[in-house]
């Protein structure tokens, strides 16, 4: 495992590399032909947007900390990412009625276009009539007041809701009337529209307007910061999800590295290659009642019986000799034991290990 793979492995940067793709991804998101994913976010309602950006925010953090199955994290880091949608749609909803839901806007009120006597002499003559325009006469009339809204409507309206935000009278600006040059009115804030879509990546404080204790409005500027609490959320939940869910592949996977491990341990502890070891109780040099070298050659330096393939006679097992030993035929080993051979090869055992203290016993082989 390389340095960069082991680093991404700890649980801090697990926790950063979330933050680091969600700082990352407005300026991703914008690459590609046609806007990239923008285009296609904006025309996705805000819930599935969200769930789509946490998705691949969980999968590229899957792909980077060694996740099994990095889709997986995708998929419930998007899952997730539907309780702090619906928790920004409700807070953006909440803001939105309490400023303006309910509350009817202002519009002037102008003059109506005087009616002109088609046989006023100066007219014919002329043959033009000078353009009316219409002056505001000082006063203000209310307009129907914006409806009000609900989280769901936030979530459901692909590209997030827009509502048009009327004019109000400015108490904190005064202009002259103009029906009285000796009195002053309010004027009125602009008009405006107002697009909430329920985005989890920033936090918008702020906006509408305050009154002062004369009943003045004083305009609240907005701030937009950037919030990561929804996205440490939404990738703990994909990426803790996937963890509990892969449980069993990450054992499989640890056991086979440990076994390999020990593998070439026991390889190296008997000097054999590792194909030889078959277990980390067998002896790679034992055939079950006998030893063998490599290359399935008898070990016979210490003196033995011998058991493998073919027959009595056959001459299928191959053998290192040391000089002055001698080697008895199996016919003659079954008939010191009376015709049994295992009888016959515990008495030559015993006559070995008498005349020769230091040769292998029976009991070492079996």
């Amino acid at each position: 495992m390389g340095f960069l793979s082991k680093l991404m492995k700890n649980p801090i940067m697990q926790m950063l590399a979330p933050m680091a793709i969600s700082s990352a991804f407005p300026f991703l998101s914008t690459l590609g032909p046609g806007g990239g994913l923008s285009s296609l976010f904006s025309k996705m309602n805000p819930l599935a947007a969200n769930a789509m950006k946490q998705g691949l925010i969980g999968y590229g953090t899957g792909l980077a900390t060694g996740a099994e199955k990095p889709g997986k994290q995708a998929a419930y880091a998007g899952l997730a990412s539907m309780l702090p949608s619906y928790m920004s749609a409700s807070r953006e909803a909440k803001d939105f009625n309490k400023m303006y839901a309910g509350v009817p806007g202002k519009s002037r009120i102008m003059t109506e276009a005087p009616q002109i006597d088609p046989m006023d002499w100066q007219d014919i003559i002329s043959q033009e009539r000078t353009p009316f325009k219409p002056s505001w006469t000082g006063k203000y009339a209310d307009i129907a007041a914006p409806k009000s809204v609900k989280a769901w409507d936030i979530l459901s309206t692909p590209g997030g809701l827009t509502r048009e935000i009327p004019a109000y009278e400015d108490l904190s600006t005064m202009i002259l009337d103009p029906s009285s040059s000796e009195r002053l009115m309010p004027s009125l804030t602009e008009p405006f529209s107002k697009n909430m879509n329920a985005d989890i990546f920033t936090k918008t404080t702020g906006g509408g307007w305050t009154a002062d204790k004369m009943g003045n409005l004083i305009p609240i500027a907005e701030e937009t910061k950037s919030d990561f609490l929804p996205t440490a959320f939404s990738q703990a939940v994909g990426a803790g999800a996937e963890y509990m869910e892969t449980a069993d592949v990450r054992s499989e996977k640890k056991w086979a590295r440990d076994k390999a491990k020990r593998k070439k341990e026991l390889a190296w502890m008997y000097g054999v290659p590792e194909d030889m070891i078959t277990g980390e109780m067998a002896n790679p040099w034992s055939s079950g009642r006998g030893l063998w070298n490599k290359g399935g050659i008898a070990s016979l330096q210490n003196g033995g019986g011998v058991n493998g393939a073919g027959t009595g006679t056959s001459d299928s097992i191959d053998a290192k000799l040391s000089d002055g030993e001698f080697v008895m035929t199996a016919k003659a080993v079954e008939n010191l034991g009376g015709g049994d051979r295992y009888e016959g090869a515990r008495k030559m055992y015993g006559m070995m290990n008498m005349l020769d203290p230091e040769s292998e016993s029976m009991q070492e082989v079996v």
